[in-house]
């Protein structure tokens, strides 16, 4: 029984997460989320109270898919180059995928609500800002965080660019050689620049 009951959030959870990552729908209903996971609204209610609860356990599942990019860049088999291009690859990739990940976060930052932009501050601090400043060989912290900076700039925009219209992006992000084409110019500009 608590097995059915965990199936039945997780659906519940994956179907919203769908819905607001890759429609950006961020209006969504407690009624469109229980008809699409096939399950009743009560259920919707029973397993997380309120909509507000269920978006903030949306975007929690949605945080931990990124976080889960994140590790890779510990991969040591790999130079630094090759960890950074990887992981800005893997971004794109997972925002062009789930673009609403942008919208829930900038929707939040604007509407002065907690937001889980601390976790992805985090992870840039820990994960990428060491790999930055090894492949620069740039010891000054400000320099090394304006190029933090820069990258995630370089992939967040290119996604909003290509998820709001991709007919008129001037590159196509969503296409593998160019967007791996484009990662590898983005990272070696931080270490030139």
């Amino acid at each position: 029984m608590a097995t059915d009951r965990n199936e039945t959030k997780t659906k519940i959870l994956e179907t919203a997460a769908g819905i607001i990552g890759k429609e950006r729908n961020l209006n969504l209903t407690i009624r469109e989320i229980a008809t699409r996971a096939d399950v009743n609204i009560a259920s919707v209610n029973y397993h997380f109270g309120s909509k507000e609860k269920l978006l903030e356990e949306v975007e929690m599942l949605l945080i931990e898919k990124i976080r889960h990019i994140y590790t890779n860049i510990h991969n040591y088999d790999q130079s630094t180059r090759e960890r950074l291009i990887n992981w800005a690859d893997s971004l794109i990739k997972h925002l062009i995928d789930y673009p609403g990940i942008i919208y829930l976060i900038g929707t939040q930052v604007l509407e002065k609500e907690n937001t889980g932009l601390s976790i992805y501050l985090h992870l840039l601090e820990t994960d990428i800002k060491p790999l930055v400043k090894k492949l620069t060989g740039d010891t000054d912290e400000t320099a090394v965080s304006y190029k933090v900076l820069q990258l995630i700039s370089g992939i967040v925009y290119p996604v909003l660019i290509y998820s709001s219209n991709n007919e008129t992006a001037v590159i196509n992000i969503g296409d593998t050689v160019i967007r791996g084409k484009y990662v590898t110019s983005l990272v070696n500009s931080i270490e030139k620049g």
